[in-house]
């Protein structure tokens, strides 16, 4: 299926003109946006929609929207709901095609879904591009476009952040507790309901601009992943960070009762595995968010890291180790220091002194400023190496401190200044900023975050953020016909389907009688597995429909035993044969590789051990189908799945690349089946040399609410 293209948000991000509707001298929604747009001197013209008057804020007005002039591209829409849709309609004839409505009532209420499809059908036939309903609306700050009714945090540092949110409340929890610390904003954009322009289409258009470096975004639903995605790699190709935090993550529901996939990969996995394939970066608070924000802003301009290590230093042994302890949970990687520069660093501290990372500089640097920088220049010249971090004890002393927490700042500075290598100060707590240490790191380019666990996820996404490129393009996949004549295939069906995928199948035949079972089972000659084939029985060992390791001389009776035990746990149900498998033999590990469409990313994939290891080792994740290898091998080596097929406790090394290979196909099947809502190869087992499919389920999306 095509993309469809993306919407394009110019009249609402830089307009030639702007309108509003609704603003009033008493103050309102509309007299904010008049302020916020005089307050970043935008420079085209502003005309207000208001008969009650001949101009609003030094604005002149006009009666209605038919009268306004020539060259505006933008209406903004602050009147009550009842009023919007005769707005919206008078621009729409007007010819003016950028719309944004502020107030909310277009979803919510008791009218909200009535207006709000009316409101959609406008938009949709006059070919519209709104923004909202329900939001503050643009901020673009290069080009003074403030079409913005929130009140915008001051002083606003212009900068190279772009922030696209769903809500606009939130947009304050970001930009209001960064202040003094240099984040400098590009935009701000709430999208609020998106019955037009989505997040994606604002991610689209800060990919293309100029003064954009890193794009923070905010999702409660993802409404178009495939556009989103698009937009991401976008930004990528640019090289501009994306970086996500979202809420609402969906649970599986449904299909977790009919395929176990759904149960291991949880609820988070189809969106964290869609961002990890387009390369961005998930961030899983606000403060996360705005600490990454805040430094992959700061050190745009820099080279990336020269190694993945972080050296943190500090005057307090407790935190040392505090930080010790959040490195490891986070993910940061803090490397023994070279002999060199344990030489170096035992010459320069005291001689009670341990030398680790982190390096407790002792309090006898308080003392002796000389201590704190010797070290932050022997610590950076390490070649395992990447940032310096110098811990904090709080952003803001008490009265008294002050002196010597700016004394510390001051240092950092210097060392900042001399350091091809970047360093960062790290307040141990969240909280507010001393002016004085704001202005010494300021001016040396120094990056302040606050709080230990976001500042250290902050420097893990800016120290791998390189590597995360994305998924190569992948070859087109073809549609194929569903392969059974219900909407769960599973069985011969389903089997079949697989064999025509390229993956490797255990041999089996299908027969209708206890007689002809036991003759297939002696032309497989040796053990077979005997399941009921049948449309109605999902779960066929509950209904006594598998018979395990069954030898030709019994295979009649077995399978009739089989037939008789299904026909009194399942006697309604229809009975198409009798599958006969033969047994893989040797020592094998089963693996689950299995898909599940979530309702915001789509189908996805998640490869995990099988058995009754699938549920019993927790969660794993997922990325959305087709995956590449390279995907593969990262789900693989995101689960105990990659130490027990490189030999768990002295077993052999089972056959990695096989399993890369059938799982690559397998999720090139899933992406070609029509309507498909989950599927499952469990299990897969993988041996020495080859994998082999024992089972498969595919179920369509009609059946997959259904009991």
């Amino acid at each position: 299926m095509a993309l469809t293209p993306f919407r394009d948000v110019q009249p609402l991000v830089a307009p030639r003109g702007i309108a509003v509707v609704g603003a009033s001298p008493r103050g309102n929604r509309g007299s904010r946006v008049l302020e916020n747009l005089a307050r970043f001197a935008y420079a085209g013209p502003v005309v207000v929609v208001n008969p009650g008057y001949d101009e609003v804020l030094g604005r002149p007005a006009v009666p209605s929207v038919r009268e306004l002039p020539d060259g505006i591209d933008l209406v903004v829409v602050a009147v009550a709901a009842d009023r919007v849709l005769d707005v919206v309609r008078e621009a729409a004839e007007r010819g003016i095609r950028g719309v944004l409505v502020i107030g909310s009532g277009f979803g919510e209420g008791e009218h909200g879904g009535e207006r709000g499809a009316a409101l959609a059908e406008l938009v949709a036939k006059h070919d519209l591009v709104l923004c909202g309903p329900n939001c503050y609306g643009v901020l673009d700050v290069a080009g003074g476009v403030a079409a913005y009714s929130g009140r915008i945090v001051d002083p606003l540092q212009p900068g190279n952040v772009a922030l696209v949110m769903q809500s606009g409340a939130l947009t304050h929890a970001v930009t209001d507790s960064a202040i003094g610390r240099g984040l400098g904003l590009s935009a701000i954009v709430t999208t609020g309901n998106e019955l037009s322009a989505t997040v994606s289409d604002y991610l689209a258009w800060y990919a293309e601009d100029e003064v954009t470096e890193v794009i923070g975004v905010f999702v409660e639903g993802l409404r178009d992943a495939d556009r989103f995605a698009a937009a991401c790699r976008r930004a990528r190709e640019r090289g501009k960070a994306v970086v996500v935090l979202a809420a609402g993550r969906s649970e599986t529901g449904r299909r977790a009762a009919l395929a176990h996939t759904g149960a291991i990969a949880g609820a988070a996995a189809a969106l964290d595995g869609l961002l990890a394939s387009v390369g961005a970066i998930r961030v899983d608070d606000l403060d996360e968010l705005r600490e990454t924000l805040l430094l992959l802003s700061a050190l745009a301009g820099r080279p990336g890291p020269s190694a993945p290590g972080v050296a943190a230093l500090s005057i307090s042994g407790g935190a040392c180790g505090l930080t010790a302890d959040m490195a490891d949970q986070v993910g940061v990687a803090l490397p023994g220091f070279a002999p060199e520069t344990t030489r170096a660093l035992v010459a320069g501290l005291p001689d009670f002194a341990a030398v680790n990372n982190p390096l407790d500089v002792t309090g006898a640097a308080a003392e002796d400023p000389s201590i704190l920088a010797g070290a932050l220049r022997t610590a950076a010249d390490d070649p395992a190496v990447g940032v310096v971090v110098f811990a904090m004890n709080v952003g803001l002393a008490g009265p008294g401190q002050e002196d010597f927490y700016r004394g510390q700042a001051r240092i950092l500075a210097e060392a900042a200044r001399t350091s091809t290598k970047p360093v960062v100060l790290v307040a141990m707590t969240g909280g507010a900023l001393d002016p004085g240490i704001a202005e010494a790191t300021r001016a040396a380019g120094v990056p302040v975050l606050l709080g230990i666990r976001p500042a250290l996820a902050a420097l893990r996404s800016w120290l791998t953020w390189p590597a995360r490129g994305g998924r190569p393009s992948e070859p087109p996949v073809t549609a194929r016909d569903w392969p059974a004549p219900t909407s769960v295939a599973a069985g011969a069906d389903a089997l079949a389907a697989l064999e025509d995928a390229g993956i490797p199948v255990a041999p089996y035949r299908l027969v209708a009688t206890p007689a002809a079972a036991a003759a297939a089972a002696r032309e497989l000659g040796g053990p077979v597995v005997l399941k009921i084939e049948s449309p109605d029985i999902a779960h066929k060992t509950e209904a006594g429909g598998v018979r395990l390791r069954v030898e030709p001389a019994s295979a009649e009776a077995e399978a009739a035993a089989l037939l008789a035990a299904v026909a009194r746990a399942e006697p309604d149900a229809r009975i198409d044969g009798i599958l006969v498998q033969a047994m893989a033999e040797g020592e094998r590990l089963e693996c689950l590789v299995g898909v599940t469409a979530d309702p915001q990313v789509g189908r996805c994939l998640s490869i995990a051990p099988g058995g009754v290891l699938a549920e019993l080792l927790g969660p794993v994740g997922s990325r959305p189908v087709p995956v590449s290898a390279a995907e593969v091998e990262e789900l693989i080596d995101g689960s105990a799945l990659g130490v027990l097929l490189a030999g768990y406790r002295g077993g052999p090394a089972l056959d990695r690349s096989a399993l890369v290979d059938a799982a690559l196909r397998f999720s090139r099947l899933a992406a070609a089946l029509p309507d498909l809502a989950a599927a499952e190869m469990n299990p897969l087992l993988v041996g020495e040399r080859g994998v082999l499919a024992v089972d498969c389920l595919l179920i369509r999306e009609d059946d997959a609410t259904g009991a």
